[in-house]
């Protein structure tokens, strides 16, 4: 297990990459005609749902001590596997 500042330094990364890869489909939502949009729209929800609950964990991390550290971490890194599922089903979705 990665020690907590690598862990939260590689959480913010994939945290940045998701939000420009997130702005790039809510572009090509507003390409898409009416009907796309309503279902993309109710994915780029789910998505954003997802991220806030992973910046969540993010945080608690931050506060955590070493021992509730790990805890948080194994939490955090189910939530961040679920996000990247969530961000593979938009991507083909979105992005073609």
């Amino acid at each position: 297990m990665t020690d907590s500042k690598e862990f939260m330094a590689q959480a913010k990364a994939q945290m940045d990459a998701w939000s420009a890869e997130m702005t790039k489909m809510q572009a090509k939502m507003q390409e898409a005609g009416e009907a796309s949009q309503a279902q993309m729209v109710k994915q780029m929800e789910a998505l954003n749902d997802q991220r806030k609950l992973a910046e969540k964990q993010m945080e608690e991390l931050g506060k955590a001590n070493m021992n509730a550290a790990k805890d948080v971490q194994a939490t955090m890194q189910k939530a961040w596997k679920d996000m990247e599922g969530q961000m593979e089903e938009a991507r083909k979705k979105f992005m073609g």
